[in-house]
């Protein structure tokens, strides 16, 4: 199965290679009114722009106006992601023997995503894979959905998984987790077993991520975190990376950026098999050291710890951190995005007591935080996601996207499907 995504331009051209061939009888799957028309979905006026080919993040700026936690407000932070893509963003420099990134088409290597899933599938599984749909270019990106429990999971009669069978395995490939097998597969490994069955410390999502990484290469997502914007420029900068936890100069390896059997991934792994197979990530620091009281200018140089605000813009605010940040929308606390009705202060100076709308008269997807690349919503794996609620909001995007009715971020749609 292939998907074609179109922006405006890319429209015009297919109706015209359209009529060209009609008397082909070449059957698209299409939204056509009664006149015989072709429709397309509304255009987004704060659409944004798919980054350019070969395009990279430059580190050094998204730390001068995002880095400094104490001094600059994730609301700025967010603002300066979200319209100075000019000066954060530059062409991969051409250096001897390091390759720039490949054109975005299905004759180069995709853009590797991963996540983990270990119980029963749920709408909250299935909303990371819409939100990688939605957000990232399919013709060169791919996410392996690694299920430690396929064999006793049917997903042809899962009504969360079965919709999305259809870009499997071109753009979703499903994949059994073998411990034994993953962990078999390379010398880097030896001595696990004795530490992990003897251990009942480990946390395997955090083992997985480091393993996964390690073998394949990619981006690791935690199957809490919404992916928002095309993340090639940071998928392939010249550095590894994780983000900060919070006010904390710890990681958190909700998103983790690895090369294959990269250098930091070694370091890692054994570090953690030395250590009860403890892959926290607050011990990652001591791990990329030769010493205690690392810097972060030492472990930076293996992976990077790039500001919060990039991937996750109210923890700061949770943490008590940004009392006086306000964002867009402007919520408190991260269980807000959940809730069904409109919170206090989240439109400044709209009393919700008095607000006789509904909340999804002032809650769109386009306006959710702009700016930032993912979003980690933190564990809220039994609340419910009702329609209004921005969560739900954001649900409804995605189906509508995958069933066509709707544009995504970039302006782009459903239009063909094989």
């Amino acid at each position: 199965m292939s998907i074609l995504l179109v922006n405006n331009k890319q429209f015009v051209v297919i109706i015209v290679i359209i009529c060209l061939f009609y008397f082909t009888f070449i059957c698209l799957n299409v939204n056509v009114a009664d006149n015989g028309s072709i429709t397309a979905p509304p255009f987004l006026l704060n659409g944004r722009k798919r980054p350019k080919d070969g395009y990279i993040v430059r580190v050094d700026r998204l730390e001068k106006n995002c880095g400094d936690i104490k001094n600059i407000m994730i609301e700025n932070c967010l603002k300066y992601l979200d319209n100075n893509e000019d000066d954060y963003m530059i062409s991969f420099p051409t250096t001897a023997g390091v390759s720039p990134p490949p054109p975005c088409n299905r004759d180069h290597s995709p853009m590797l995503f991963h996540v983990f899933w270990k119980d029963q599938i749920t709408d909250k599984i299935a909303l990371m894979m819409k939100s990688f749909l939605y957000s990232q270019p399919l013709e060169c990106s791919k996410l392996y959905v690694w299920l430690d429990n396929v064999n006793n999971t049917n997903l042809d009669d899962n009504e969360h998984i079965h919709p999305l069978l259809k870009y499997s395995p071109t753009n979703i490939e499903f994949k059994f987790w073998n411990i034994e097998e993953q962990l078999s597969s390379n010398d880097i490994y030896a001595g696990w077993q004795s530490h992990y069955y003897s251990s009942i410390s480990v946390t395997l999502s955090d083992l997985v991520r480091f393993v996964v990484l390690h073998n394949y290469g990619g981006i690791y997502i935690d199957a809490d975190v919404l992916l928002v914007r095309d993340m090639r420029p940071l998928y392939y900068a010249n550095f590894e990376f994780s983000y900060r936890w919070s006010y904390l100069n710890e990681y958190n390896t909700a998103v983790l950026r690895l090369w294959k059997e990269s250098q930091s991934s070694k370091m890692v792994i054994r570090g953690a098999i030395n250590n009860n197979m403890s892959f926290h990530p607050w011990d990652i620091k001591k791990y990329l050291s030769t010493h205690e009281n690392s810097t972060l200018k030492e472990t930076n140089k293996f992976i990077y710890m790039l500001p919060p605000g990039l991937f996750d813009p109210l923890w700061l605010k949770q943490d008590d951190k940004q009392q006086s940040s306000v964002l867009s929308p402007n919520l408190q606390y991260l269980t807000n995005a959940f809730n069904p009705n409109v919170v206090p202060d989240e439109i400044p100076g709209l009393d919700p007591a008095t607000f006789d709308g509904s909340p999804l008269d002032i809650r769109n997807i386009e306006n959710f935080f702009r700016g930032i690349f993912t979003y980690h919503w933190h564990n809220q794996w039994n609340v419910t996601i009702h329609p209004t609620s921005w969560i739900g909001v954001i649900q409804t995007a995605y189906d509508d996207f995958l069933s066509g009715k709707r544009r995504n971020l970039y302006n782009e749609y459903i239009f063909k499907q094989l």
